[in-house]
């Protein structure tokens, strides 16, 4: 017999559900009941058919949703059983989020436009299990996602030492090998992999995997947004200082090109760097000429600019501009109508040109710059004053810089030396031909110390369930060089 805990945590009650199948009065406890309720719907409804069909003998009619405002109607009959089930699974969802959002009066309302019904998605194929050796397939949502706990519950049990030892315990879903350190994180990992939603808008229907996104698609909405903190690198506001440490990730490189230094935020954009600039793979060919484009959509541009030569007309009264391509409109809608010119600006000088091409040529020629290595052009943003300039520093995960120096680095005592991964970032400088950086590091003594300088990396704490994202802690600052370079370069 299992022993029990000492102190039980208190179950919550179980939430009252009234069916919405139309002329239906039956309030269910739980979703459980309501997803066994909507099956005796279902059954009696397919009993109804048949009687029809033996009376009649014309080919089966639509089936109709009878749930409260829907209109849906399919033919396929599993389609329409799982569209049914799934109005009971929302159901729960959207009284559950409307349940927290009363509990925190302090969390602002929603004005996204209000849900018509209920906000269901195409529900085309029956639910699979993706567990190792487990083929079920299901048709409610409801029992496919209690079917996927009771894995991760049996699994947590037969992975135990006898001694009642809890070891971590392995998710076995297909082409997943994930480690977790007890049932509950099992439990809440593998919903990853089922797609389960937690929570709803009451208001406009969107579904969340927990209650802080709810939170935070409230708070973020533009109505609601207090824009009390901003971004340092990209100047962009925020509402919560969660939200801005969320968004502060997206600044960090963390991908690493294996054919050159070129260094990105996301798998998806070095992807693309790697396609474009190492690929000679061009697999869509116009058909009116012999250019050939990495992506369908550089094709139909190509094909609208060059061959179609369609014209954008300005639609500004009396104004005859037009141009080919949509980025010149914009900017002669801005330069011209809005009052609002593009510049970019050499941080070096102050010499202001029309376009970034202009201000590259400049840096190079007039100010020796080189292109940062694995990079095809200069990145510029835009400052707090409304001028694009250079950017010069780029924020790299500790792993993507010891990568980037390890053909540099002499031996391997030099390399047992650099900060264990995860510990610590680096701001790097891309311009400069000798690796000058700043680490940002929990300990300042991991750096050669050169300097003071005061830089802020938010913590990446979550509120809710005290877990660090992508292993980032941070903010003692200390200002380094590396230890291959004497020599700074000033711009």
């Amino acid at each position: 017999m299992m022993r029990q805990p000492s102190a039980k945590r208190k179950k919550p009650a179980e939430m009252q559900l009234p069916c919405g199948w139309r002329d239906c009065q039956v309030i269910c406890n739980g979703e459980w009941l309501l997803n066994s309720h909507i099956a005796l719907h279902l059954e009696q409804l397919w009993a109804e058919e048949a009687e029809a069909e033996t009376e009649c003998e014309d080919e089966p009619e639509e089936c109709v949703c009878a749930w409260n405002d829907c209109n849906f109607s399919c033919t396929d009959r599993e389609e329409f059983e799982r569209h049914n089930y799934y109005h009971g699974y929302y159901l729960h969802l959207l009284l559950q989020g409307k349940k927290e959002c009363e509990r925190h009066p302090e969390i602002p309302a929603c004005y996204a436009p209000a849900r018509q019904g209920d906000k269901l998605p195409e529900l085309k194929q029956n639910y699979h299990c993706g567990w190792s050796d487990c083929n079920r397939v299901f048709v409610s949502i409801v029992e496919f996602q209690d079917h996927i706990v009771q894995h991760a519950s049996f699994e947590y049990e037969i992975q135990k030492s006898p001694d009642d030892e809890r070891p971590k315990t392995q998710c076995n879903w297909n082409l997943c090998n994930k480690q977790l350190e007890n049932k509950y994180r099992l439990i809440e990992h593998i919903s990853t992999h089922s797609n389960k939603k937690h929570v709803a808008c009451f208001h406009c229907g969107e579904l969340f995997r927990t209650k802080t996104t709810l939170f935070d698609h409230l708070r973020r909405q533009p109505d609601n947004n207090t824009q009390k903190f901003q971004c340092a690198q990209c100047f962009k506001f925020f509402a919560t200082e969660k939200l801005l440490r969320g968004h502060a990730v997206r600044h960090v490189n963390c991908y690493k090109c294996t054919m050159c230094d070129m260094t990105c935020s996301s798998a998806s954009s070095l992807t693309m760097h790697i396609r474009y600039r190492h690929l000679k793979d061009k697999p869509f060919k116009c058909s009116e000429c012999e250019t050939r484009c990495v992506r369908e959509s550089d094709l139909a541009k190509h094909v609208q600019i060059v061959h179609a030569k369609m014209v954008h007309q300005c639609d500004q009264p009396g104004c005859q501009y037009s141009v080919r391509t949509y980025t010149q409109m914009r900017r002669h809608y801005l330069e011209v109508h809005g009052n609002n010119p593009i510049f970019y600006g050499c941080h070096c000088c102050e010499r202001f040109f029309k376009s970034g091409k202009s201000l590259s040529v400049h840096l190079i020629k007039k100010h020796n710059f080189r292109l940062p290595s694995g990079h095809k052009r200069f990145t510029y943003r835009l400052d707090e004053n409304g001028f694009y300039r250079l950017e010069t520093t780029r924020i790299e995960s500790l792993e993507v810089t010891q990568q980037i120096l390890s053909p540099h680095i002499k031996n391997q005592t030099e390399l047992n030396k650099l900060p264990e991964a995860g510990s610590c970032y680096e701001i790097v400088n891309p311009i400069s031909t000798e690796y000058e950086r700043i680490i940002v590091s929990n300990d300042a003594n991991e750096a050669h110390l050169v300097g003071e300088v005061t830089i802020s990396l938010p913590s990446l704490l979550d509120d809710d369930d005290n877990t660090v994202d992508n292993n980032v802690s941070a903010v003692s600052v200390a200002v380094a060089v590396d230890a291959l370079n004497d020599n700074h370069h000033q711009h």
